[in-house]
Order: structure tokens, then sequence, then C-alpha cells
């Protein structure tokens, strides 16, 4: 039988990741189980009862939950044998960050939450710092820049660790780490085996039954606060800093030559007859009605899908020094800032993750690109959360042209977002990226090379973009020009009585 090790903090998606795993390896002949550790209940076993997972339970009630899983891990790993499990999988929670789940030789999983802080990686401790593989849940959801950035706090705090994204509501990287599992090492029993770490140690009064508070009652193996070293210790930094002094290396690029889509199937399982190359330089818009399948397209090449998503397809990369993990940037409708920190500091702590060297010239070249795209300018000082909605998208438009590592570029619905649209194709195309949109928008739709049409989740069909519409274009950009105007004036407060009928139809 296989055994891996599954932890994290709390809440930070591993039932759900461990589900989506379990999907990807099922065959007819398999058989599956998980053991849940928690401290006072769960809930978590109804779901892989309903998976058809042979889940066991261990609560620890008002133990420590690491020494209640180190004195039962045994004893499951011997059930899962008796019961014919293929793979076992122990599921526990971190509650305190301090736990050590880990056991020598035997493969070893973190599922950290990237919403939960970009200082997070560093405060946890074994159950990260040791793992094989760490999992970065819900990057989806807040901004590429801060993805490089937890993606490298997480890399400074375990070196050695693989690093995937995995989404537990869509199964988007779970096949590749399913891989991973496949490879780790059948047991009878763990016997001997040593853990990777010392668990916490505490025999107090307290672990007794004590609850008096109070010097009198404390005894056993207890730790005090040192105040007066606490005062002393004036070299307190920035939580979001990182170290001056880091060395500067030389990052190898990553080099794109073509991205070529492989179909799958639409919604109904017919097959999605398409073979679709993208080479370096093209900006390929994605139309179609609402629900039709833009966003799964975009989301199928920012996984870099191996048939492993609901449509099915592939999608294959040409070029040199590929990373599969910073090959894409993602700029989602939903994005959101979670660091409290100013415009300025956040570009130059991304910087710093990227061994960038002029930091303070990058730092202004983004500021201004972004606004240059913004509807309506800002500082470097302002704070990150207070940036509108354009203002954001700008931002991390001009940070992803000059910042990311990430070669492909995919947007979401960018004409929703306040910014000059054509500005920022340019920009990206001119740093060197392949740029794909979803889009609604007719201009926007017409300023790329080609354009898919989805229909019913699946390619329906690629146009080029034909001198004729480029003509059309420019007439769209004039009236276009003329509702910028109109809404300018709306801003400042102004009336809208001149001749519209002139402007409109007869210029």
């Amino acid at each position: 039988m296989k055994f891996v090790t599954f932890s994290g903090p709390p809440s930070s998606g591993k039932t759900s990741i461990i589900l989506k795993v379990i999907d990807c390896l099922k065959d007819a002949e398999s058989k599956f189980g998980v053991i849940k550790f928690d401290c006072l209940t769960t809930y978590d076993d109804v779901l892989y009862k309903k998976a058809e997972v042979e889940v066991m339970v261990g609560l620890s009630g008002n133990l420590c939950p690491d020494h209640f899983y180190i004195s039962n891990i045994d004893d499951c790993v011997k059930y899962g044998v008796e019961k014919g499990l293929d793979l076992l999988i122990s599921e526990s929670a971190g509650l305190c960050n301090r736990c050590s789940p880990h056991i020598k030789d035997i493969l070893a999983v973190c599922v950290i939450d990237s919403l939960s802080g970009v200082n997070t990686p560093k405060k946890i401790g074994p159950m990260l710092k040791f793992a094989d593989i760490i999992v970065i849940t819900k990057g989806d959801i807040i901004s590429q820049a801060e993805r490089e950035v937890f993606a490298f706090m997480v890399k400074e705090a375990n070196p050695k660790a693989k690093i995937l994204y995995v989404n537990g509501l869509t199964g988007q990287g779970a096949y590749e780490l399913s891989l991973s599992l496949k490879e780790a090492i059948s047991i009878e029993n763990l016997e001997g085996k040593k853990l990777r770490f010392t668990m916490p140690s505490a025999l107090c009064s307290y672990c007794l039954g004590e609850t008096i508070i109070g010097e009198d009652y404390q005894t056993g193996n207890t730790k005090k606060i040192n105040f007066q070293e606490t005062k002393s210790n004036s070299s307190i930094t920035s939580s979001y800093s990182l170290d001056k002094n880091d060395e500067i290396i030389e990052i190898e690029d990553t080099i794109i030559k073509s991205i070529t889509i492989l179909g799958g199937h639409d919604k109904n399982g017919n097959a999605e007859d398409i073979e679709l190359t993208i080479n370096v330089g093209e900006v390929i818009c994605i139309v179609g009605p609402t629900g039709s399948g833009k966003s799964r397209l975009l989301e199928d090449i920012e996984c870099m899908a191996k048939g492993d998503t609901p449509t099915g397809r592939i999608v294959k990369i040409n070029g040199e020094n590929l990373n599969a993990n910073k090959l894409v940037a993602q700029l989602s409708q939903n994005m959101n800032f979670v660091m409290d920190v100013s415009v300025g500091d956040f570009i130059r702590m991304h910087a710093k993750s990227r061994k960038v060297r002029e930091i303070k010239h990058i730092t202004e070249k983004i500021v201004k690109y972004a606004n240059e795209l913004a509807g309506e300018k800002f500082t470097s000082d302002i704070p990150i959360t207070a940036l509108s909605g354009g203002q954001s998208r700008a931002l991390m438009i001009a940070d992803t042209a000059f910042l990311s590592i990430s070669p492909i570029v995919l947007i979401d619905e960018i004409e929703n977002a306040g910014v000059d649209r054509s500005k920022a194709l340019e920009l990206l195309i001119k740093e060197g990226k392949i740029v794909f949109v979803s889009t609604h928008d007719p201009i926007l739709a017409l300023l790329g090379d080609k354009r898919i049409v989805i229909r019913n989740g699946a390619i329906n069909k690629v146009i080029i973009t034909n001198s004729k519409e480029r003509d059309n274009l420019k007439i769209m950009k004039q009236i276009d020009d003329k509702m910028l105007e109109i809404r300018n004036t709306l801003r400042n407060g102004k009336m809208i009585d001149w001749n519209m009928k002139e402007d409109f139809l007869y210029n």
C-alpha cells in the first residue's frame, strides 16, 4: 500500500485537493482511503464517503493533536493494509503552524492558501519546511505579482520542495499532483520509521488539567518571555520586506517560441477538431456568448492542460528553459490585492523577488506606464488596496509587462477594467509576450491577429483579422474616441448638449 502525508493550515483546501487527486487516480480496481485527523469535530468524512473513499476519523479532543497523530498513525497504516487499500492519505491541520506530521521516506505534501498572506510561508513550521511537495491554492483570486512573490517566499522557506498550483474547485493542477503521488513508496507499517522533525514538547500542570492562572500553578515544562531582551531588540524590520542584502543572481530567461492547443471536446462530449499554433508576438482574442467557455479556455492554457481538465484539451509549449509554474501570467476579472502596502513597496517587493538590480528605476517605470493606461492617475505612495478596479488592472498590466517572468499573458475581459486597451496590448507585445484576451468588445477583438470563436465549450473556428476589418477598426476607434469624450464630460460635471447627431452620423 502506498502512503502519503498531507498537512497544512486550516481551511487551506486540503480535503478538496485530496478529492480531486483521487478522482484523477481512480480506476475500476483501485481502492483509496483517507485518515482525517482533527481536534473537536469534522464533516469532511461525509465528502470522502460520498466520493466512495474509505475514511477513518481521529479526533484528539483535549489532547495535543500532534502527539495524538503520531500515537495513532502506525495503527492507521496497518488498518489500511488490512482493508486492501492501494493508497492511504493522512490529512492533518496544523492548528498552531508547528505540527510535524511528515515521516522520513514517506511522500509529504503541504497545502497552503495564497490568501493567507505573503509572509505565511515563513510562519509555518516543519509541515511546510520539510515537505516534498507544496501545493498553493486560491492563486486564481489574487494579483499575478502576489502569486509570484508568494511562490518566492515558499521557495525561501523550503528550497528543495516541488511547488504546484492546484485549484480545489475546478481541479486544475490535480493531474500533475496525482503523477507525483504515483511515485510514493509502498509500505506495510511504520514501525521503526522516524519523523522528519520533532513534535512540539510540553508536559506542564496545564497539560494535566490545571486551570488556575499564576506562577504558583505553573509547573513542569514551561517557557517564559524575556521582556528585557524583547525591549532591547531594535532591529525590527517591515513584515513585507525582503533581505536588502539578498545576493543578485542572473535568472535564465524562459524562451517561448510557440504554443499549440490540441482540441478536446465540447459540453456535449463532441470532439473539438482543432490544432492551433500561436507564435510569439501574436495577440489572440477569444470571443463567444456569455457562458460559452471563453474563461475555460484561458484556464486550460494557464494550467498547461494535459487532458486533465473538463474540456480534455492538451496545451503544448515549444521553447527553452521552460518552467511550468512561471509560464503564464493571469490577469483575471476577480483579481484582488491582499497585501497592505503602498504601490511603490508592492513593486519593490516583486522586483526583489525577481532579483532585479535597478529597483528604483523599474518601480518608477511601472508606475509611469500604469498611469498611461489608467483613466485616473495615482502615485507610488498610495496603498494598493485603495486603487480602483481600473487602476489595479493598469498596475498589473504594467507590472506583468516589465517584471513578470511569464512569457504568456491571459487577460479576461480587459474592457471592463477602465484601461486604455490598445496601449495595454501594445505594451505587452512590445515586451515579447504571447497575449490571449477574452472579450466581448469588437474593438479589442479586431486589435488581435486572430480571434477564436467559442461555442458550447469548444473552439468553433479561428478567424484571421483581414484588411477590411482593420479599416473598419479605424472607424470604430473614432466612434470610441467620441464615447470617451462623452464619458469625460460626465466625469467633469459638464453638459452633453452638443449636436451629437452631426458628430456620429455625418463626420
